[in-house]
């Protein structure tokens, strides 16, 4: 098995459904400091911190600030996203 065949299903083995098409990820587990991502699989996009979608590039293009911009702790991720759901509830109300 590939480092990538392994990678899928470590994806799908620490995935959360959200709503819809959205999933709290697991991205990394390395010295014990785990990293969690909003994503889209629709269209392959992440929540960041700053509360947009953004494309996810592929691994070996990864910039360590694409990141900081959208890797949390659990507890950040979920709180991130419940702070997105308040806005993006907001918003649709003002339109």
């Amino acid at each position: 098995m590939t480092i990538e065949e392994k990678a899928k299903w470590f994806d799908v083995a620490m995935r959360f459904s959200l709503e819809g098409k959205i999933h709290l990820v697991m991205k990394s587990n390395k010295n014990g400091i785990v990293r969690w991502a909003i994503v889209n699989t629709e269209n392959n996009t992440v929540l960041n911190s700053n509360l947009e979608w953004e494309p996810e590039p592929p691994a070996k293009k990864r910039e360590e600030s694409f990141l900081i911009r959208t890797r949390f702790s659990f507890e950040d991720a979920v709180t991130l996203y419940k702070q997105y759901k308040m806005f993006a509830l907001e918003t649709s109300k003002a339109v």
